[in-house]
């Protein structure tokens, strides 16, 4: 049976043992202390390659503020509790004050790391540090770029089909909870707030790939893939807006649904539970509820007609976004048939 080692332990973790490894090996080779490098090798891996190079620009500047301020707190006082406090604050001020925000970790730790090391050598250390920050950046982000490149596009359809299901689920359940008059429910709020993780979790993994594509070429396959899951989070976002609509009321509603109501909302939790293929965009329950809001009066039943309209427009959603996402696979299907007639 064969494993593939990245699913097992993780590219990222490979790629951290890497470059601390090649890290290490170099600065013993050029006779380096390599403890400042492997933890600057170790705190710069990042999720993309692209991420690395951008950040590798900050972070640069950001370690040499952070070696300066401790050699000279280090010079002025001596090496205490005071110079380590000082020099971790003064890095952190500093790097913040000139927005070198990525770098503000690697500079604190080689100013911190630096005060008990330097001893009577300023200038020697200084160096020395600054060379070996330097090689744990490059070495990572090298590694970062030509290692093991982030491919997240099936974690990203993964987590897309199961938010699917469960946002499918957690509709169905809430219109049950508003036929049954349950206007507060800690149980779909719960539910939401899972799915609303889900959708976060997909949308930063997207941001990733997308990234990742600006230094490492994808066929036409995999930017097909892209653009369908695209296209998937964006309407679900807005799938998702609509239905915590009708999760999150307010606390001293008073609206109660009639026999009909119950009964139109209820044919359409029937028609959810079938298979989308069968859906329509207009049935008898949704022109039901259309007729019988332009009954209704706009001020005192004002809440009852937002529901209603927000059922109406979440169904719809559905049945469309479902019927355009069948129509474009049939035509990726079609285009992908080989033009000689065979099968």
């Amino acid at each position: 049976m064969k494993y593939d080692i990245r699913k097992i332990i993780g590219p990222r973790i490979i790629k951290t043992g890497l470059s601390t490894f090649l890290t290490a090996l170099i600065c013993m080779a050029l006779d380096l202390p390599p403890i400042f490098a492997v933890i600057t090798a170790i705190v710069t891996i990042e999720p993309t390659a692209y991420a690395s190079l951008k950040k590798a620009y900050v972070r640069f500047p950001a370690s040499i503020i952070g070696a300066f301020i401790a050699v000279t707190s280090l010079y002025i006082f001596g090496e205490n509790a005071f110079t380590y406090s000082l020099a971790a604050t003064l890095t952190i001020l500093v790097t913040y004050r000139l927005n070198l925000h990525s770098g503000v970790l690697v500079a604190a730790i080689t100013a911190v790391a630096m005060v008990p090391s330097v001893q009577d050598a300023y200038v020697f250390n200084f160096l020395s540090r600054l060379a070996t920050t330097t090689i744990g950046l490059a070495t990572s982000t090298l590694v970062n770029f030509l290692i093991l490149p982030p491919k997240y596009a099936g974690q990203i359809e993964a987590l897309t089909k199961a938010s699917t299901r469960q946002t499918h689920s957690l509709l169905i359940q809430r219109l049950g909870e508003l036929v049954a008059g349950k206007y507060e429910s800690d149980k779909s709020e719960k539910a939401y707030t899972k799915v609303q993780n889900a959708i976060t979790e997909t949308e930063k993994l997207l941001k990733y790939q997308q990234d990742e594509y600006r230094y490492h070429k994808s066929n036409r396959e995999e930017m097909r893939l892209m653009n369908q899951l695209e296209r998937e989070l964006q309407f679900k976002k807005l799938y998702f807006t609509h239905l915590g609509n009708l999760i999150y009321l307010p606390e001293d509603i008073s609206m109660k649904f009639t026999s009909q109501e119950k009964a139109a909302v209820e044919e359409i939790i029937d028609y959810l539970n079938r298979d989308l293929d069968e859906l329509t965009m207009t049935n008898s329950a949704v022109r039901f509820i259309r007729r019988h809001i332009r009954s209704l009066d706009d001020e005192a039943d004002a809440f009852k007609i937002h529901l209603l309209y927000e059922i109406i427009i979440i169904y719809q959603m559905i049945v469309q976004h479902h019927k355009a996402g069948s129509i474009t696979h049939k035509k990726v299907q079609t285009n992908s048939r080989p033009k000689d007639g065979t099968t």
